[in-house]
């Protein structure tokens, strides 16, 4: 029985369904679903480019052998597929919105995209910033097919500047000032994470294409490290839904509602989520679509957010005032026992005289 969201997730997938790189733990998909397998061959095999690997298992084998970057889903025809299944995929290629409109091109209307990404605060990438859309654009429009070495050199400093997570042959690889060309195409081949977001800001990568007109989607569920006992998972997940081109603002307005909404009637998430939602759309978005979205929905959704903290600072307020209080009242106690004392009152007329000299 499934008992992870990891699990449950891809039970909505059926009918034929497409996984890439599906290591040695493929998806759970509906039951009866028809599974092929993609994955990438590189030169010189695993042991060689992935020496830390040797030893653990290999995984499933794939029916297909496919370059997203250069070869997209080349042998699927357009509308042949009822679910796609990328986990751990989007952050290591080239040109990540050519290869989620080609997923969308392969998918027939009503099919589902199963995205599965890194959430780069739980990982290695921590000490990186964001990929912003802007970039991710660009590439888009230039038709880039070969990760850029700006990316490798960031995520090789990212690394090196960590305590070692590889043995020491396999992390000197990643040591920024011995990346020679030879060591640049060996991490072209080794694949490495390219793109890093949170899942905020990858939820603004895919508004913003929405907003762009270069993908249509709808959101049918999600999953954050969130749901996991003590957040054990490093990982998001987004179920789109593929759906008619129609207007981009309208596509780009239902979507924010959406992960809004999900966000806000799941108690396991963190509602700041919404104001990190926001910050990203922000930074991403050009003004003219910011000003399209649902920034009435944000905030009611920052009320709804500001409830706890703000009935944590009552509470807080209520505590310093009833301390007060109690010390106001010793107070008083304490100048009606003066008052009533010997010494107070056999002082009284030296009080009297002071106040007449001054």
């Amino acid at each position: 029985m499934s008992t992870t969201p990891r699990d449950r997730i891809g039970l909505v997938l059926s009918g034929d369904v497409l996984e890439i790189g599906p290591g040695s733990r493929p998806f759970t998909v509906a039951p009866g679903a028809n599974v092929q397998y993609a994955d990438r061959a590189v030169e010189g095999g695993r042991d060689q480019n992935w020496p830390e690997l040797i030893g653990q298992p290999a995984g499933v084998q794939a029916h297909y052998d496919l370059n997203l970057d250069t070869d997209g889903l080349a042998p699927f025809r357009s509308g042949s597929l009822d679910g796609v299944v990328a986990s751990h995929v989007l952050e290591h290629v080239a040109n990540p919105l050519e290869v989620i409109a080609e997923f969308g091109r392969a998918l027939r209307f009503g099919g589902k995209l199963l995205l599965v990404v890194p959430d780069r605060h739980q990982t290695f990438d921590a000490p990186r910033r964001a990929t912003p859309f802007s970039t991710v654009l660009t590439k888009h429009r230039e038709k880039t097919t070969e990760v850029d070495e700006a990316s490798i050199r960031d995520f090789c400093q990212a690394i090196y500047g960590q305590p070692p997570i590889h043995p020491t042959e396999v992390r000197e690889w990643h040591n920024p000032a011995m990346l020679d060309a030879d060591r640049l195409a060996l991490h072209r081949r080794r694949s490495i994470h390219v793109h890093v977001w949170s899942p905020e800001e990858f939820a603004s990568l895919i508004v913003c294409s929405l907003l762009e007109g270069i993908t249509a989607w709808r959101l049918e569920s999600m999953y954050f490290s969130d749901h996991f006992p003590a957040r054990t998972a490093d990982e998001f997940a987004l179920v789109l839904e593929k759906v008619p081109f129609a207007n981009p603002n309208e596509l780009g307005r239902q979507f924010v509602d959406a992960w809004c909404n999900s966000v806000l009637d799941d108690t396991a998430i963190d509602p700041v989520r919404l104001a990190r939602f926001e910050e990203a759309l922000r930074r991403d978005c050009a003004d003219a679509a910011i000003n399209s979205l649902p920034l009435q929905l944000f905030a009611a959704k920052h009320a709804a957010l500001g409830m706890a903290s703000t009935q944590d600072r009552i509470t807080s307020l209520e505590v310093e005032l009833k301390t007060t209080q109690i010390r106001a009242a010793e107070a008083i106690a304490q100048g009606k026992a003066l008052e009533l004392s010997t010494s107070w009152k056999v002082t009284a007329p030296l009080r009297a005289l002071r106040r007449l000299f001054r």
